[in-house]
């Protein structure tokens, strides 16, 4: 039920409009202003209905002390008064009020009017909710068509659409663009989930390093873009992508990647009246600087930018060796690699033998199935061909599946002799980890001697 409260000075006037609404709403009254303004302290109402001329405090004043308060500010009033002059009804409505009665007022006029101005309140109110609803969704809209998904910054077209309010205004920054090397090998090796997981990791870091006005962004694929606003310090603006760099480098190690990816980070630093265009062109030239001479570092653009001047590097031998050195496998048994890392390793290994005159063995392995009826797929095979053999081997040999149902070792340190006594072992006990895979497939193999590359 809608609460209404009545301010008269008058008790009769209370009373009769107290008979006149009770059956319809919760009906309270006070005898002043002061009084009104205490109980709205305390109880909330829908709609007042106020006697202008009162002692000690008008009908004016109180109303204007109500809609001067956020709290109050929205709750109707209607007047009462018994001057019907048409200038008294101009300025109750100039004074905030939604309608005006004039006494000795009618039962039925008052409650109808009530009854009109609480519907046009509840209609107002529903319509300031539906425009609220819709003016949220566009925000989350707008924000959605502006933010990456994937690492929730900002995007491209956000990028664009900043920088092109603020460059032409004098705004001073510096622009990084970043890429992450080798991202390529960290999706490739550890598959796309990984590679998501970087670029996530990648944005925290980021946003480590910027602060609520900067402009932090995944333009596409590796490729990030942070505005510094206001940044006009060459040493302070190298301090940022050394911190970047380095802070990337340690988390990914400490996550067990080190080594894999790193950043490259080309800075361009804004001039007055420069565009967002050639701001972006420029910061890209430094990037392709550093791209081109080494990664893993950054680069101020200048306008010699043809020829390498500075770049400068964060990471020395001592610490990539140590990298790389927490990043070795500790398996033992066979080093199994992908085809492609392995012929870089037959290369390598064919080098030394014509150097040191190693006796090395290569050896086909393949499985053919015997009974093509049963559920084990030769996929299956190979990979119970695979962890029996990674167990059966030494570390220091090496192998690769080489097709669906071919595998590749080499053998270090053997003569043809041992090497065929080695397949034969490896088999043997492969069928032994495996009852009944005898009977579904044969294990056949090849070697011969690897020579030295003429």
């Amino acid at each position: 039920m809608k609460r209404l409260l009545i301010v008269d000075d008058d008790n009769m006037n209370c009373v009769m409009a107290e008979y006149a609404l009770s059956k319809d709403y919760e009906v309270f009254a006070v005898n002043s202003g002061s009084a009104a303004l205490y109980f709205l302290e305390n109880e909330p109402v829908d709609l007042i209905l106020m006697d202008i001329e009162m002692p000690e405090m008008s009908g004016k004043e109180v109303a204007s002390k109500i809609k001067e308060n956020p709290k109050w500010s929205k709750i109707p009033i209607i007047f009462l008064t018994a001057d019907s002059d048409p200038k008294t009804e101009a300025e109750c409505l100039s004074w905030g009020a939604d309608d005006f009665i004039t006494k000795p007022f009618v039962p039925l006029v008052m409650n109808t009017r009530v009854s009109r101005i609480l519907e046009v309140y509840e209609l107002r109110k529903d319509l300031e909710k539906q425009l609220e609803k819709r003016t949220k969704q566009a925000e989350v809209a707008t924000l959605k068509s502006q933010t990456d998904a994937l690492t929730k910054l900002y995007n491209r077209d956000y990028l664009e659409l900043r920088l092109n309010e603020l460059l032409p205004g004098g705004s001073a920054g510096t622009l990084f663009m970043m890429d992450l090397d080798d991202f390529k090998t960290m999706n490739d090796t550890y598959g796309h989930i990984m590679g998501d997981k970087t670029l996530q990791y990648f944005a925290a870091v980021l946003k480590e390093y910027a602060r609520e006005e900067d402009i932090v962004c995944r333009l596409a694929g590796d490729e990030f873009v942070i505005f510094y606003t206001g940044l006009k310090d060459r040493a302070v603006a190298a301090k940022k992508a050394e911190g970047i760099i380095k802070t990337f480098s340690e988390k990914m190690e400490e996550l067990g990647y080190g080594g894999i990816v790193s950043v490259s980070v080309g800075i361009m630093m804004a001039q007055e009246n420069d565009e967002y265009q050639e701001l972006y062109n420029n910061a890209d030239k430094a990037l392709y600087c550093v791209k081109n001479n080494g990664k893993n570092a950054y680069h101020f653009y200048d306008e010699n930018n043809d020829t390498i001047t500075e770049v400068s590097t964060v990471m020395d031998l001592e610490y990539v060796s140590n990298m790389m050195e927490k990043g070795l496998s500790e398996k033992r048994g066979v080093f199994h690699l992908a085809y492609d890392e392995f012929k870089n390793v037959y290369d390598f290994i064919s080098r030394c033998v014509a150097r040191k005159k190693q006796k090395v063995q290569l050896v086909l392995f393949t499985m053919n199935m015997r009974n093509k009826d049963v559920d084990t797929s030769i996929e299956d095979v190979m990979q119970l061909w695979e962890e029996s053999l990674i167990c059966s081997l030494r570390s220091v040999d090496t192998g690769t599946r080489y097709s669906s149902s071919q595998y590749i070792v080499i053998f270090m340190d053997a003569d043809l002799e041992n090497g065929k006594a080695v397949a034969e072992r490896v088999i043997n006990r492969f069928y032994d980890e495996n009852i009944g895979i005898e009977d579904i497939v044969k294990v056949a193999y090849d070697i011969r001697t690897m020579e030295p590359k003429v």
